[in-house]
């Protein structure tokens, strides 16, 4: 995918379908791949710590990054099936790239106007893990202190530390880790085929470069 950027950076992209691949492709590796490394890294870290709030921190994160992600590879597929135009696309693809504003106007940026919110893009994982909203919503009230879900966790937690048992907190949110990993990594494959006649053009004209 950085080959795309470092190809957008060299040409003139200018006609509207490939412009909106470079978007995409942007979106998908600012605010998609590069995140997902830092979240996959920190659940590794929080686990072997045995700290199922930071934890829980951060599989809610990957499951807005996911989502994020996810959102424009459907956008994609919509527009692969006739569902939706280029044009619709395109503009689909630039929320991607926009802040959610939903009272304030957008600053000068790449992109004016308002992105999509958090709960749309979490949504849009419901294709692939139907229960993904109750699921963020339950991690949300956790990790922003809700009283029964601190306590519950907290007994829970420390029974398993006494034991010196695997933490159950932290399994039951692995398994939602694991189901977005995989999303993700689908949506990752499924950009590598759309995006490969631009890295091809981009190594043809880097080959003497080896």
């Amino acid at each position: 995918m950085n080959k795309v950027r470092l190809y957008a950076n060299e040409m003139v992209v200018d006609d509207v379908f490939s412009q909106t691949i470079v978007y995409l492709t942007g979106s998908s590796y600012f605010a998609g791949l590069v995140p997902i490394v830092q979240i996959e890294s920190a659940l590794f870290v929080e686990k072997e710590f045995r700290n199922e709030y930071a934890y829980a921190l951060a599989v809610r994160a990957y499951i807005e990054v996911a989502g994020r992600l996810h959102k424009g590879m459907r956008l994609w597929r919509q527009y692969k099936s006739k569902l939706t135009t280029l044009d619709e696309l395109r503009a689909g693809v630039q929320r991607l790239m926009a802040k959610y504003r939903p009272t304030e106007k957008s600053p000068n940026g790449i992109f004016k106007g308002d992105g999509f919110n958090v709960m749309t893009l979490v949504k849009s994982l419901e294709d692939q893990i139907p229960e993904i909203a109750d699921i963020y919503e339950n991690l949300s009230s956790y990790v922003h202190g809700g009283f029964e879900e601190q306590m519950l966790t907290r007994k829970i937690s420390w029974i398993s530390d006494l034991k010196q048992e695997s933490n159950p907190i932290i399994e039951s949110y692995e398994k939602i880790s694991m189901r977005l990993r995989d999303v993700a990594f689908d949506d990752f494959s499924e950009l590598m085929r759309i995006t490969h006649p631009l890295r091809e053009r981009y190594d043809a004209r880097h080959k003497d470069d080896a």
